[in-house]
Order: C-alpha cells, then structure tokens, then sequence
C-alpha cells in the first residue's frame, strides 16, 4: 500500500471518523432502555422535550403548582388564615427548570398478569411511558410524562406528575434490573434478569405477602390473583365494574383547573392524582380503575 500523499490529512480524516463513531455509540447507549434494548424514537422523544409546547406546559403546571401552594388555607369559620398579601405576585412568574433525558417507564403485561404469556424478564413489563425529571430552579420537583405515538417511533406529551419519587425510582433502573411500579397498591419492585422480583418500597413487600423477594413465577400468581379476572373485555368488565375514567376533575383532586395562559389542556390539568390516575390505569388495562371507583364510593 502507498502511503498517502498528505499525511497529516489522513490523520486529520482518520481522527474524525472515530470522533463520529464515538458520538454514534454514545447516541445509542443514551437511547438504550433500562433492559439494555433502545427505544424506538428516543432522539423524537428528547426533541418533544425541547419543544416550546412542553417548556410552555411545565412553566404554567409549575405556576399553578405554586400558586396552589401559597393559597392561604381555610379556617374553621370558613375564612381564612395566614393569607401572605404578597402570595400572588410571588407567584406569578414561572421558575425556570430544567429537563433530564427521559427513563422508560415500565409496567406490568396484560398477558403476563393473565397467565397468558410465561413467566420470563421478556415477557413480564412493557414499556409504556417515557418520564423526564423536571428540575426547577425554586427546588420544585415534577416528571413529565412521553407516551408513544401510533407509529410506534414518535412520542407526545401526555402529563405532568407533581413529586419526584416514581421519576427516581424509573431513574433507578439498569440494563441488568429494570423498576416497574404496581400503582394500584403504590408498589414498586425491581425484576433482575435472573428472574427475581425484589420490593423496593413497603407497599411492594406488602405485596409480596411480607417478603423482600420473590421468584417472577410467584409474582405472577400474585397478580393474576388480584387482577386476572378484571382484564378488559372480562365479565367483570362487561358488567361495568372495571370502567376506565379520564384526567380528575381539578375541583375534587386540589389541580389546578386553569392559569393566567388560559384553561388548561388535557396534560397540565393534573393535579398529582390526575397525571396517578392515569399511569394507573394503563399498567393492566381499564380494569384496575377498580381501586379507584371503590374508593370514590366508599368516600361518597
């Protein structure tokens, strides 16, 4: 082989190359799930997050957040007390805040909870939502929510979640355990590639009768036990006690119902319970809106 007339511009194109193969490893392990497989669209989902739809969102959510937070509360008389006069301006204008790279989102496969699919780290959680942490600079935490498109390579906005924890505990998977949450009884759990299902809170070793861990054969009777009878298109369903139910009316869950930009869409309408009550209702299908309307009547 002859050596190149120019070598200091073979080096120059050499060193490029694998700047631009550095950069495509990169772009993939940012786009990689927790299961060490890449998700379909993640550069679509960071450019959602960029957008000034979402940044607009999370500044009113974030205003209105605050602004929930400095109403005065309610005295016994009906009136109020420790009202600042000043609550209102000091909220008027919108933290700024910062948005992390997303995390999958995981939940449990109807066909797994059904018997339907075996007992495998493949088969046992979907994902169903991409979550970003939202950092502002007042110290206010919130995760926005990414669902998938039809097309299965484009993401859209579909909530704000106020808090932090579910977003850390997403946050807290690896390509070798991924975290998925049981919303219905507010557990967490982490499912190792070896098969285990380890609680990571204690609503998760409740449900897990008290222990730490459990084999994913066992969990799965667990759950097939409390939801495989209320599936969509079950006579449970059937019978109308599985109905879903759309974002909480902002009157009943404290949300904010709209802000100085106007009424509120669909994904800032969310006070805490309703952006919950939505993830919930998504990790088995319409059925688990059971644990919710139970509750309503037992409230009522």
């Amino acid at each position: 082989m002859q050596n190149p007339k120019n070598p200091q511009r073979a080096t120059a194109r050499a060193a490029a190359v694998l700047a631009a193969a550095a950069l495509t490893v990169l772009a993939a392990a940012g786009a990689a799930a927790a299961d060490g497989q890449p998700v379909a669209g993640y550069g679509n989902a960071q450019q959602v997050l960029r957008s000034g739809q979402v940044h607009d969102t999370v500044s009113r959510f974030l205003v209105a957040a605050r602004q929930q937070s400095a109403a005065p509360a309610a005295a016994a008389d009906g009136g109020v007390s420790g009202a600042p006069r000043s609550a209102p301006n000091a909220a008027a204008a919108p933290p700024a805040f910062e948005l992390k790279d997303p995390v999958p989102l995981y939940e449990l496969n109807p066909d797994f909870v059904t018997g339907k699919a075996k007992a495998t780290p493949e088969n046992a959680l979907r994902l169903s939502y991409l979550t970003s942490r939202v950092a502002a600079g007042d110290g206010h935490q919130a995760a926005v929510l990414l669902a998938p498109q039809a097309d299965g390579q484009s993401w859209q906005l579909a909530g704000i979640r106020d808090g932090d924890t579910e977003v850390g505990l997403a946050e807290g998977g690896t390509a070798a355990a991924r975290t998925f949450g049981e919303p219905q009884i507010h557990a967490w759990y982490r499912l190792t590639q070896s098969g285990t299902v380890e609680a990571l809170t204690k609503e998760a070793t409740t449900g897990l009768g008290g222990r730490s861990s459990v084999t994913l054969a066992e969990y799965q009777k667990l759950v097939a036990a409390r939801y495989g009878d209320k599936q969509p298109g079950s006579s449970y369903d059937r019978k109308g006690l599985a109905g879903g139910f759309g974002l909480a009316d902002p009157g009943t869950d404290g949300g904010p119902a709209q802000d100085a930009a106007g009424p509120a869409t669909a994904a800032e309408r969310v006070g805490p319970a309703a952006v919950v009550g939505a993830v919930g209702l998504a990790a088995v299908g319409a059925a688990f809106a059971l644990v919710r309307r139970r509750r309503a009547r037992t409230a009522g």
